[in-house]
């Protein structure tokens, strides 16, 4: 079971532009030298104490007493017989808690997403016990980061460091107010980094956290990972843990990916992220002999969208994505995380192998945004095997096909009378599994799929079944 200390909503945004934050950004590699004995961290913690602040939200709840009828529930007359209350003071209020960190003197404050959904007012509080009413700038559900603006004098602030230099063994500290007990220190190391494709960030979120066996509870969200010098590392946000307290698997969003979708947020009142055009998936070993790489880095493009910057770039299916801008693509998941931190409109190289053979491609990026208004790429639709196309899940198809909302696979939509496999599959078919993996994504599909014999595990008319079908 993954934990937040709330839930996940959608992005809350500012049209305004607003001049951008003093934030002090320090690059410069950690000193691991270990050359002298430490016995205490108190005097770096003195430093960074101060700039946590707990988050405190409330929002006033609309539901009717008695249930009125909705023709009804607007009438005075009838609120007041029922002993509806019409003041907002006298509502029943939602509250909840949660942490951030001051990033700059003019009060900007990063936490999560989740902490300040959907709330109606929010609050922070300072280790020197000021109280600041706070405005919520924009948050951007797809990376559960969120900015807050308090007004105040002599504000406590912390920098951030360079998450992409950290290392596994690296001494952290989380920072925050857990479970309501006060502001908390917990100490831990980095336990893995580039954690993705956890299912922790709700529908299609970017995930790339730090892992962090430093103790991480309810109440910790949106508050500081720092590391041995003080420096923001992370923004602590969830758990993974079977009780919901911690058992020292704990998960950050890098500082790095915090701090451009807070300048995005300030800058823009929104996040814009890059646009390729592309379903890809990963390579296992058998894939990326096929495909004529030596190792498993890289991502194949399973699928072309027409008017996209791929198709004008010449980007083909079969070919393998293995770097961007130099830097190496190791995954599916690291390559969309990659694009969609790269600002709309820009130039990128990216190196391809097709048939074995090295190429550069110059490709200009869309915005993600204006893609999804043109087109719905979650929708195209697959011809995997001869007269059948698949799609991916969807709301629409569930209620087209009557499938469960537990049911997670591609559906069959469509099977021409003349396909080979006419007898086998059926629209409205789920196929939850090939070869015994589970599949929901078209790239997903492509790969997991292999020439011969294959094992399907399905989903029709409310049973579960397996098939064998053989791929040409």
């Amino acid at each position: 079971m993954y934990v937040l200390a709330l839930g996940l909503a959608q992005a809350i945004t500012q049209t305004d532009s607003r001049e951008l934050p003093a934030i002090v950004y320090d690059d410069s590699p950690l000193d691991r030298s270990n050359n002298n004995r430490i016995t205490s961290f108190s005097d770096i913690l003195d430093k960074v104490t101060p700039a946590v602040v707990s988050v405190s939200t409330s929002k006033v709840l609309d539901g009717q007493r008695y249930d009125l009828p909705e023709q009804f529930q607007d009438d005075p007359f009838l609120r007041r017989f029922f002993g509806e209350r019409d003041s907002d003071d006298d509502k029943p209020r939602s509250e909840g808690l949660g942490s951030g960190v001051i990033v700059s003197t003019d009060g900007y404050i990063i936490t999560n997403n989740h902490v300040i959904e959907s709330m109606d007012a929010v609050s922070v509080r300072l280790k020197d016990g000021r109280v600041f009413k706070a405005e919520i700038v924009g948050a951007d559900s797809k990376t559960d980061v969120a900015v807050l603006k308090v007004e105040g004098e002599n504000l406590p602030t912390l920098p951030l460091a360079d998450s992409e230099q950290a290392r596994v063994g690296d001494i952290v500290f989380a920072v925050g107010n857990p479970l309501r007990v006060g502001q908390t220190v917990t100490q831990g190391i980095i336990s893995a980094t580039n954690r993705n494709s956890l299912s922790l960030i709700d529908g299609d979120g970017y995930e790339d956290f730090l892992q962090t066996d430093a103790s991480i509870n309810p109440g910790n969200s949106g508050g500081a990972l720092v590391d041995a010098q003080g420096r923001i590392l992370g923004i602590n946000t969830a758990i993974l843990s079977q009780s919901g307290g911690s058992i020292g698997i704990g998960f950050a969003i890098p500082s790095n990916m915090a701090k451009n979708v807070m300048i995005s947020l300030i800058q823009t009142g929104e996040v814009r992220r890059g646009y390729l055009g592309v379903s890809i998936g990963d390579l296992d070993p058998e894939l990326a002999e096929q495909f004529g790489t030596e190792d498993t880095n890289g991502a194949v493009v399973t699928q072309v969208y027409p008017n996209t910057p791929a198709e004008e770039a010449g980007l083909e299916v079969y070919d393998v994505i293995t770097a961007i801008n130099g830097r190496t693509v190791m995954s599916q998941p690291d390559l969309r995380l990659k694009i969609s931190q790269i600002t709309p409109g820009e130039e990128i190289i990216m190196d391809v192998l097709r048939e074995g053979e090295p190429l550069e491609l110059i490709v200009i990026l869309a915005n993600l945004s204006d893609a999804a208004l043109s087109e719905d790429t979650s929708s195209e639709t697959f011809e995997l095997l001869p007269g059948v196309t698949l799609m991916e899940m969807s709301d629409e198809l569930r209620e087209q096909f009557r499938i469960g909302q537990t049911v997670q696979g591609l559906v069959v939509t469509d099977v021409t009378s003349e396909s080979d496999y006419s007898e086998d599959l059926e629209a409205g078919m789920v196929i939850m599994g090939i070869n015994r993996k589970k599949v929901e994504t078209l790239g997903e599909a492509f790969e997991f799929f292999t020439d011969g014999k294959n094992l399907l595990y399905v989903y029709f008319e409310g049973r579960n079944n397996f098939l064998v079908i053989r791929k040409n």
